[in-house]
This record gives structure tokens, sequence and C-alpha cells, in this order.
């Protein structure tokens, strides 16, 4: 197909619809696809009428020669256009798209049908049904050669391709569409009724009713069909014996001339809906296809039937059903191909199996998967009908012999002989524990006589959610291509899984391709699991989840410990504080018990003793010295799992942190232990990921200084700086008194400001404590003192306030000019000028001071407000 560009492949698809390979009668193999499940439901069917029989049987009338013409591989010789995307296959290869016209589609035969009747449009004497083509033209030959002549050139220009063997040409009699057409007419094909006339005499009871039950089906089209069977019926009564007599055969053989008389057998009716009615039994399978007469009555217009082969007797009873409805579809495929038509069968699971709505079940059958996708190039409705109702079921019981029965002893091997090889079990002792064993026997009787409406045995709900996929082969429950084994032999099955001890996973799946019962897996893992030898050459378990030590509250309170190397010949014991996340590194010249105690008295001077220390089990921590020593300080000792690093995880990421840090050191040709220091340095200054914070800051409160600080501004010099700044921009001059100093002393309660007082300590640079002349200690600052010394210029008659000359008086540029200024204060009674100006020292590039002689405090009741005076626009004088 794809050499001859019927297909092609594609990458991707929206449509993609399962493939099965179909073998045809001629050996061939036909590719079907199972469009049903996907294209059909949603595709807009193409309705073009296909003709009657009764039509075409009408244009043939009087003819007398005949040819018959059959097209190869119809559909594939048509192409399609945009719409092949849609037609795009799923095969193990990959995707196919068809470029031609696909055997399955719904539309499919209005297509065809449509473009060979406008091929051969025009031609006198051609009838096309389908892929079938008859030429009929009255004696004369020449006219048929021209005819055929036309109809094989018209093809030849299309493209068409013929079926060599299925070519009739020049004929008296052909067969087509199920009739023998000859120049006589149109008579009906013995192969109809050969069914029916091939009905044996039944030999017993069961038989008897069969095939009454045949005749009762279709008795309404007989008349006075009572009184021809009345031999018959005698044979049914209680307590008579089975005796065949002359009367008896005579109605036997009566009845079935007029079952195949013209009167019963109705003409095929395009225009009346088609019931295909199919069955099977132990020994043949049968069918019969009805049409609906004008009373709403059914009646037979072909009756098809055969015995069953050896092989397949050997069938599971819903084989045989299926085979059967597989069998009338090919024996009627000219009356129901192309048309929707009803099919009913008395095997319930076949109505899922074979439905239009549903897809072929995944664990079904390969024989029934095949037969499946057969079926889907059909259109039909299918039913499920009763036994009793059944109108096949006596062509299913009564049926001839087949040919060389007798000679045919070898059963088809099915997939439980192959089973039996497999696993050492003999089918049949699978067979009578199915028999034996409570559920399964009920499921077996399921199986044979139909499921129940729901299923109120709670052990029975496995089977019956898969009551629909289930089916018997020889006398065995099937799932599938899976054994359903009873109870009694799932020891013996789950020893043979398990003899090459494969482990759970692939027992398992060993199991899935073999057998099933209701918990198989869990018993599966059972066995597995309790397989000594298994568990002796097991793997480890999965890894546990990881479990972290617990994170102390304090440092220095729990530190893993272990030795890194020998590393380049040298040996290293790791300290890790489980806190901080600290690392020491000592160098050791082996792991002498000596040696890691002295390190550990070494780290516990600078630190401090620990609560606990986690080691492996090493030998120097494993000795009586380290031991005795962590005893002694009251240090407990945990050890983690032997040959388990990861129970000692700190230790060890310490060890692999420092094994990088000397193997970089190395790679340098630097010293290692200078280069570890540095590396130790930044380490215990960089934030931890576990903990966020550097060791350093949980260590010691502290950030460690590096060499990247200097790089930083000074905060301490910037601060020093600014404040001599602020001091210059303030103004002021720097001033300090002595205990015993006499000063002013500023007060902010009572009325007033200034008051003497003496020092009597210094408290720091600018703070005092100072003695009023009432003996009440004040504490002051500088700026709230002034110096208090003796009068130089007082007026001898009473005592006046001096003000300190130094801080309180205001230069002037003379003494004349000063005591004019001040003379008009002084006859206001508000300020008193006395004595001399007199320069206060050598060095006073200022002038001379003015000292001015302040009365004594106004009562209350005569206070006045303070005035101010400026003096040579100098600092204001504030006095009272």
């Amino acid at each position: 197909m794809l050499r001859e560009g019927i297909i092609e492949p594609v990458d991707t698809s929206d449509w993609a619809t399962p493939l099965v390979p179909v073998r045809k009668a001629d050996g061939g193999l036909r590719i079907c696809a199972d469009y049903k499940v996907t294209l059909n439901p949603v595709l807009l069917v193409d309705r073009y009428p296909l003709p009657k029989i009764d039509d075409l049987l009408v244009n043939l009338n009087g003819a007398q020669i005949f040819s018959k013409i059959d097209l190869s591989q119809a559909y594939n010789q048509i192409e399609l256009d945009d719409s092949k995307a849609l037609t795009v296959i799923n095969t193990h290869r990959g995707l196919f798209k068809y470029n031609r016209l696909v055997f399955g589609l719904a539309s499919s035969p209005g297509i065809f049908q449509r473009i060979m009747s406008t091929l051969l449009k025009g031609i006198p004497g051609v009838e096309i049904f389908l892929d079938d083509i008859i030429i009929g033209t009255k004696g004369d030959q020449k006219q048929h050669l021209k005819i055929l002549e036309e109809v094989l050139n018209r093809l030849k220009l299309n493209g068409m391709k013929l079926k060599r063997n299925k070519c009739h040409f020049m004929l008296k009699e052909v067969k087509y569409l199920g009739y023998i057409i000859s120049s006589e007419g149109v008579k009906v094909d013995e192969d109809k009724v050969a069914a029916v006339l091939k009905i044996p005499r039944p030999r017993d009871v069961p038989q008897l009713r069969s095939f009454l039950g045949l005749i009762n089906f279709y008795a309404k089209f007989v008349k006075n069909v009572s009184s021809v069977l009345a031999p018959l019926y005698e044979l049914l009564k209680k307590g008579v014996g089975w005796k065949w007599s002359a009367e008896c055969e005579r109605a036997f053989v009566k009845i079935k001339d007029i079952l195949t008389s013209a009167p019963v057998l109705a003409h095929y009716d395009t225009n009346k809906p088609l019931v295909l009615t199919c069955d099977a039994s132990a020994v043949g399978i049968g069918g019969v296809l009805t049409q609906a007469a004008p009373d709403g009555s059914e009646r037979a217009v072909v009756y098809v039937s055969r015995a069953l082969t050896c092989s397949e007797k050997h069938y599971s009873q819903i084989d045989k059903e299926a085979l059967a409805i597989v069998y009338c579809l090919k024996k009627l495929h000219q009356y129901l191909y192309g048309r929707r038509f009803t099919l009913r069968t008395d095997h319930k699971p076949l109505v899922s199996i074979f439905g239009p709505k549903y897809g072929v079940p995944a664990m079904a059958a390969s024989r029934l998967q095949r037969w499946a996708i057969i079926l889907s190039a059909y259109t039909y409705d299918i039913e499920y009908v009763n036994t009793r109702d059944n109108g096949a079921d006596g062509l299913s019981r009564l049926v001839a012999p087949a040919v060389n029965e007798e000679s045919c002893d070898v059963p088809e091997q099915s997939y439980l002989h192959f089973a039996q090889d497999a696993l050492l079990l003999d089918y049949n002792m699978i067979k009578n524990q199915t028999m034996r064993d409570p559920l399964l026997s009920r499921v077996l009787c399921y199986i044979r006589d139909g499921w129940p409406g729901e299923s109120e045995i709670r052990e029975m709900q496995p089977y019956y959610n898969r009551k629909k996929e289930l089916y018997e082969e020889l006398g065995c429950v099937m799932w599938g291509y899976r054994v359903v084994i009873p109870e009694g032999c799932r020891s013996r099955v789950l020893a043979e899984l398990h003899e090459a001890h494969m482990g759970i996973v692939k027992t398992k799946a060993m199991a899935r391709s073999y057998v099933w019962w209701p918990g198989v897996d869990e018993a599966v893992e059972a066995a597995c699991r309790a397989c000594g030898v298994c568990a002796r050459e097991a793997d480890a378990p999965p890894h546990h989840a990881v479990a972290s030590w617990p994170w102390p509250g304090k440092p220095w309170t729990r530190i893993h410990i272990d030795f890194l190397g020998p590393l380049f010949n040298k040996l290293y014991l790791i300290v890790v504080d489980a806190h901080t996340k600290w690392i020491e590194v000592f160098p050791v010249p082996s792991t002498a018990a000596c040696h890691t105690i002295d390190k550990l008295k070494e780290l516990f001077g600078r630190f401090g003793l620990v609560r606990q220390l986690v080691s492996d089990n090493g030998p120097p921590f494993q000795s009586k010295e380290v031991a005795d020593f962590l005893k002694n300080h009251g240090i407990e000792h945990i050890f983690s799992a032997p040959y388990h690093p990861a129970s000692n995880g700190a230790a060890e990421n310490a060890v692999r942190t420092i094994k990088k840090a000397i193997k970089k050191a190395v790679g340098q040709n630097m010293n290692v232990m200078s280069f570890v220091n540095t590396f130790l340095l930044h380490y215990r200054n960089t934030e931890h990921c576990t903990t966020g914070v550097s060791p350093a800051s949980l260590m010691l409160g502290r950030r460690l200084r590096t060499k990247l600080d200097m790089i930083r501004p000074d905060k301490e010099n910037r601060v020093r700086e600014r404040q001599e700044k602020q001091k210059e921009s303030r103004g002021g001059v720097e001033r300090t008194l002595e205990p015993g100093e006499e000063v002013w002393l500023r007060q902010y309660a009572g009325q007033q400001k200034w008051v003497p007082g003496r020092v009597s300590l210094k408290l720091g640079t600018t703070d005092y404590r100072v003695v009023d002349d009432i003996g009440k200690e004040s504490h002051r600052h500088i700026d709230q003192l002034r110096r208090r010394v003796s009068s130089q210029i007082r007026s001898s008659s009473e005592p006046s306030h001096t003000v300190d000359e130094a801080e309180g008086a205001v230069p002037v540029p003379g003494v004349e000019e000063a005591v004019a200024d001040t003379s008009a204060l002084s006859r206001r009674g508000s300020l008193a000028v006395t004595g001399e100006a007199q320069p206060v020292s050598e060095n006073d590039s200022e002038g001379p001071r003015l000292a001015v002689t302040v009365p004594p405090p106004i009562e209350p009741s005569r206070s006045r407000p303070i005035r101010q005076c400026r003096l040579k626009n100098k600092p204001l004088l504030n006095t009272s």
C-alpha cells in the first residue's frame, strides 16, 4: 500500500484510528481500521442512494447474455482530497494517512456508488451495485461485445483495475446479488434455502424442541401449521417415549418444503428495514435475514447455517456466537453492505464488544478484535434477544454434519494449551477446580446464561465489573489472554511465577501476561516478600527521609568531629560546632587517641567544655583514653551508625569543605595551613546557608575584621571630625572650674536668677556639684555657672553683688565712654556704676573692662521687669 501510494507516513495528526489486519478468503490480508469509534460517529455521511435490487432485476429483464465485472480493491482506486488528513491510521510503525478511499468509513459506499454511476452513465444494459458491474444484452453477441468494450475503455481511461478471477464474460446464467439471473428470468438461489433443506431429523426431545422453535417463529406464514406439526407435538408430551414414526417423518419433510417455498421467503426490498438474527450452538451456527411485512410481522428473506468444524467446536461460547455473526455477514454481504440493519444475538457480552457505540475492549481476545474490525465495515444496530425468541436457534442446533467430521479429532490449539506448557498446569485441572470454586462456578453460569442486573455478593464484584470481557474456553474462565485461576490452583501458579526469583515488578509483569484473579498483584507481592532466597540477595531499601540533628539553642553545646585524610600525606582533625557551624582544623601526626585528646584540650581551653560530642566508630573515638577523657569532663559521647557516614553529616560536610580548600592550596603551590586559616577567616565571617548568620556572629557576637574592612570609611574619625565641626560652628570658649571656687549659680525656681555658691565637686568635664549660700547642693552644667571674684570697684557703705570681671563685664573702649553709657541707667535706678576701669590682665586685647556693682535685690513687692542694655554693640547684659 505504501509502495502504490495508497498510504503515506505522517508525523502528527488530529485523528488516529486503530489498525487491525484481517485475512481474506483468498489467503491475502486486508488492512482495516476501526473507524466506528473515531471518525464515523462525527462524519457527514454521503447519502447517495444505492440502487434497489428490484430495479436492477427489472432493467435486466429479457437479457440473454451476461457479463459480470468485479473491481480489485475497489475503494482504494478512488483518490481523496484534503479529507485524507482525517483517515490517519495508527500502526506499530507510526502514523499513516490514506490517500485513497478506505474500507470502513461510513461515507465510502455512497461516495463509491456515486462515482461508479457517473463513470458508466449512459451505457445501455449496464447495472452497478457498488463494485459489482453486470452487463446484460439480448441475444446479439456483437452488441454485447461493443457494450463490454465501452465499459472496459471507460474503466481504463479512469485508471480502474479489475479482479480477474471474479470477472465472468459472455455467460447464459450468472449469480448476482443473491439471485440466479438467466434468460428464463430471476429465480431464488438454492444456497439461500439449502440450510433448511439440510436440517437432519431430530434424534431426541431437545433437538425436536429446537426444530419446533424454528418452525413456530415462522408459523404465521404457514397455513394450518398446527395440523402439519401435530405428530411432532405428540413426542413432547410427558410419559410418551421417543419413537420417530412415519407420520413424524412426513410432517418433518412437509414442513421443510413449506418453509422453502416462495410464499414464505419474501423478496428482498431495499425500502424495508433489515433484521439479521444469528445464533450458535455446540454443533453449528446459523442465521436468518428478515424484513417487515405490511402487517408489521417479519418475513424471512434468506436462511444460512453450517456445522462447526472440529477446531471451531473447541471455541468458547462467546467465540461461537461471534463466529455466527461473522459467518452470516459474509454470506449475506450483498444484502447488508452499505445499508443500516438490526443485528440480533442472544449472547449479551457481544452487544458491548460489537456495539457501534463502544470500542473493542482492550482485554478482548485477538480473534474477537479481528471480527470486530470486520463488523466495523457495516452499519448496524445491535440488540440482545432472548434465546426462546431467537428464530435462528434451530438453524444452529439442527445442521448437517461437516465434511470429514469423524476423521477430525485434533482440537484447535487454544491459549490454554500453551498455558499448560508455560505453567506446567493441565487446563483440565483448572477446569475441575473452576467447577468446584463457588465463585467461579457461578461466574461460568453467568457467562453461559447471562449476567444479572446487579451483584449482591461482595466477592463477586471484581468479576461483575469485567462481565463484558469474561468468556469461557474449554470449561475455564478467561479474561482476554489471561486464565482466571480458581482458589485451589493459585498457590501452584504463584510458585511457578516466582520460580526464577525475578523480584516483585517482573513477577507481576509475568503474571499479568498469563493469569488473573482478584488481588493477584497483592498475592504476587506477598509471595515475593516472603521468599527467603530473594530476601538474602535483596537490594538495600529506599533511602530514609533526611532526619536532621536537633539544632542546639546555644553555641558550643554539641560538636561533631572527624578525621580528614591522609590527604597529600597529612592528617587533619576537623571539628564543627552544631549551633554556629564554626569549623576548627588541626593538623595531627596520626589518629592516635593521645593526639585527639591534646587537640580537644586545646579547643576546650579556648571555648570551654561542650555537652555532647558526636563522632563515628573509628578506633581513636572508641578507645578507652577518649572515653575516660570525655567522662571526666562531663561530656556525652554519641556515636553515629556504623558504615553510615550520613549520620554524622555535619562533620562530613565540614571535612568535604576543608578537603576542597586543601586541594586548592596544593593546586596553587601555597602553604596549606596558611591558606586554610585564610579560608577559615572568611568562612567564619560569611553567612551560613543553614542559619542565615555568620559563624563568627553566633560564636563571638561580632564580625571578624578582615583586610576588606580597610576599604570602608572609619566611623570613629568621621564622628570626631563631625564633633569638631559642630563645636566650631556653635562658637564659645572652653572653661573649667575647680572645687572651692566661688561662682554664680543659675537658679530656675524662685525670684532670683543668679545666686552665689561654691563648687564642691567636679563631676566631669562640664558637670559640677555646687553648694549655694544656704547650704543647698545642686548639679549644674558649666554653662549654668559663672566665676565670682572679690569686688575691685565696690561702694564702702553697702554691700553689693559683683559681676565677675572676666565673664559678666562688658569690655568698652574707655572709662569715660563706659560711664557715659551707663550714667543714664544709674539715674533711673536700674544700674549703679562705681569705681574706675582697670585692665584685668596684660594680655587682654579687647581693652579694659568695667566692673559693675549691682544693687541688692529688690523686694518682691517692688520688683521691676528685667532690663537690658547694650554696651557698644557688645553682647547683652541681663540685669535685675
